[in-house]
């Protein structure tokens, strides 16, 4: 038995190796995101998806023996199939992440790449990463914001002047067992004095410094002018709290407006 017949039988189980260690990887930083709380789902799942097709299909097709473009295409295809259907991450990032990396490895094995073209990759590389930036950081501070149906528990505060509310935005803070959301609720002030008591909450004395760092665009920055404050019994803004669901509400009567932080602890 030759020496080539043994090393590449091993060069495509390493190959195998690296794809399935780079989908590890790649869950665990996904995971990682989502259990931090930073940032909202709407962002760390195309974000998730991306990364993990993208390197799946690099690292298995970079240490291919041969055929990188065919084993690119059949990862990718493998890939956005278990990416999508059983982690059910974003379809849209996994098929970018996927069509770049394959991209990528088509074009490295070609025999007519050059110097030149090496720049004009890098640069095009350069402008999807300065786009895939800025679509990212619109994401997370909810640009453009879009209203939702209401939640259930404002459908229940609420009964039959749940139609009286103009508008609703609901921010996904995220969160892997523990969970937080951002509400915005557009509505006149008698229409938020029934999400005041629909939900049991009580007046605060003041506003936790931490309420005003939030991502949304539309949060406020600061104390409105004649705003009031509501919270539940056991909210708090430092740590986790007890378990159950917690409310801290700041109602601004001129804008029309209550913005709620909600904390859902398992």
């Amino acid at each position: 038995m030759n020496s080539s017949s043994v090393r590449e039988p091993l060069a495509w189980l390493l190959a195998a190796g690296a794809a399935a260690l780079a989908f590890c990887v790649a869950l665990v930083l996904s995971l990682f995101l989502l259990a931090v709380g930073l940032f909202p789902t709407d962002f760390v799942e195309p974000v998730s998806g991306f990364m993990t097709s993208l390197l799946v299909i690099l690292a298995g097709a970079s240490l291919a023996p041969r055929q990188r473009f065919v084993v690119a295409l059949v990862l990718f295809v493998a890939s956005t199939i278990l990416i999508t259907t059983y982690l059910r991450l974003h379809l849209a990032g996994t098929l970018v992440g996927g069509f770049t990396s394959v991209a990528c490895v088509g074009w490295w094995d070609h025999l007519r790449r050059t110097g030149r073209s090496t720049r004009r990759v890098a640069i095009g590389a350069v402008v999807v990463v300065l786009v895939l930036t800025a679509v990212g950081l619109a994401r997370i501070v909810d640009q453009p914001a879009r209203p939702v149906a209401l939640v259930p528990e404002l459908d229940r505060a609420l009964g039959a002047s749940a139609a009286r509310v103009t508008a609703f935005h609901r921010y996904d803070r995220g969160g892997f067992i523990d969970h937080q959301w951002l509400w915005r609720i557009d509505a006149t002030p008698d229409v938020i004095a029934l999400v005041v008591k629909g939900l049991g909450l009580r007046e605060a004395d003041s506003v936790p410094r931490a309420f005003w760092w939030m991502p949304p665009h539309y949060w406020p920055r600061g104390l409105p002018a004649e705003a009031r404050a509501f919270r539940s019994a056991a909210f708090t803004a430092d740590g986790r709290g007890p378990d159950g669901v917690h409310y801290f509400l700041l109602h601004d009567p001129a804008r029309n407006r209550a913005f709620v932080w909600v904390k859902s602890n398992f």
